[in-house]
């Protein structure tokens, strides 16, 4: 009888032993996922969404979020959630702003933005064309609206426009974590997310429509970690080749988060294939993703040499992290067109003595002439 408890005893030692191995071989980010289950599960911490709604705005409160380490983009504790802006009600809404803020778990102390990795806003894409019979456009593009980052966390549609959804229409969020300094403690923190809105009963908008683009990277899949070489002179390091890993046309890797060593750096990509003109597209919103060290982020049309949005980010001189990441947000809009070639191009000064990572995305909204059409058929 003795034997057998030391078996079991022993079995579980080993168990554990094998587990906690497992769980420091993995990557921060993964650890995080773990964590936070593992709090959410035993009520260690709050795990709810909150909602209040009110006539132009709904603000949505994450569950609690634990900063115990330094936590660079993509590796802080995260939550997502499916969400109606108001599941008792069925009218069509206008969302016309995004913001993120910092709260401590009080819910009324607002700390520092520097905690937020980024927000996600996102439709079912599904469920949205399915409404409006544009069911030709499900699966054609991922169904982000928007995201929101560190150094820009809030902006607006420009006056008169929106992008339109319907109050008990699904909607997904995600929200993460950042933590680009502080080592000397551990604290907890919530992220408020707000999205406002005009009711098409008190004003018909014009529609945009939502599309992402970002730079994506070559690497070699044999020798992924190789970085450039004579073969691949553009070859970049991925953080990891299971997430942001992408292929082109011949079926080549690409990355969209590598690693970039001390100095200044210049990427470009060609974003044409992308954007996917198929008739003249008329741009009026441009809100850009990027990690600390960016300092230069261009939408250029290669086919005229002009650019389209430049974004300078500032950086923080006595910390790591973006101080500010200018939007583009313009009311006439600026034509694209599908016979032009388009180029993303980014700058980057990695002040430091050690390896960053870096990301570059746009999050573009350009008009809707067939889902304005479809709406117009509405009755006031």
């Amino acid at each position: 009888m003795k034997r057998k408890k030391l078996y079991i005893l022993s079995f579980f030692i080993l168990l554990l032993l094998g587990g906690f191995t497992y769980f420091k071989s993995l990557k921060k980010r993964h650890q995080e996922l773990i964590k936070s289950k593992v709090y959410y599960s035993l009520n260690l911490i709050d795990s709810e969404w909150k909602k209040e709604l009110s006539d132009n705005k709904v603000v949505f409160t994450t569950p609690t979020f634990i900063i115990a380490d330094i936590y660079k983009s993509m590796e802080g504790p995260k939550s997502d959630k499916y969400v109606t802006i108001n599941e008792e009600k069925e009218e069509l809404l206008w969302l016309t702003s995004f913001k993120t803020n910092v709260y401590a778990t009080n819910e009324k102390q607002r700390l520092s933005n520097d905690f937020v990795c980024h927000t996600n806003f996102e439709f079912r894409a599904a469920e949205h064309y399915n409404r409006w019979d544009l069911t030709n456009r499900i699966n054609q593009s991922y169904p982000r609206i928007t995201s929101i980052s560190n150094g820009i966390e809030e902006f607006e549609l420009p006056e008169g426009y929106g992008f339109p959804v319907y109050s008990n229409e699904k909607l997904f969020l995600n929200a993460q974590a950042l933590n680009h300094n502080i080592t000397d403690s551990s604290f907890h923190v919530k992220h408020k997310i707000e999205i406002g809105f005009i009711k098409d009963q008190d004003q018909r908008l014009q529609a945009l429509q939502p599309k992402t683009i970002f730079m994506m990277l070559p690497f070699n899949a044999d020798d992924p970690y190789a970085g450039p070489t004579e073969l691949m002179p553009n070859a970049c390091i991925p953080v990891e080749t299971k997430n942001h890993t992408y292929q082109d046309q011949q079926g080549n890797p690409l990355s969209g988060h590598w690693i970039f060593s001390p100095g200044k750096h210049q990427y470009t990509y060609n974003t044409t294939e992308q954007l996917a003109i198929k008739d003249s597209i008329r741009l009026h919103q441009v809100t850009s993703h990027l990690h600390p060290f960016a300092e230069k982020f261009i939408l250029k049309d290669k086919t005229t040499n002009t650019i389209i949005y430049e974004c300078i980010s500032e950086n923080y001189s006595n910390k790591t992290g973006l101080k500010n990441t200018p939007v583009f947000t313009s009311k006439d809009g600026v034509w694209l067109y599908k016979d032009h070639e388009y180029e993303m191009v980014l700058n980057v000064n990695n002040t430091t003595n050690q390896d960053q990572e870096m990301m570059g995305s746009m999050a573009i909204f350009y008009y809707d002439p067939e889902m304005n059409n479809k709406i117009n058929t509405l009755n006031k």
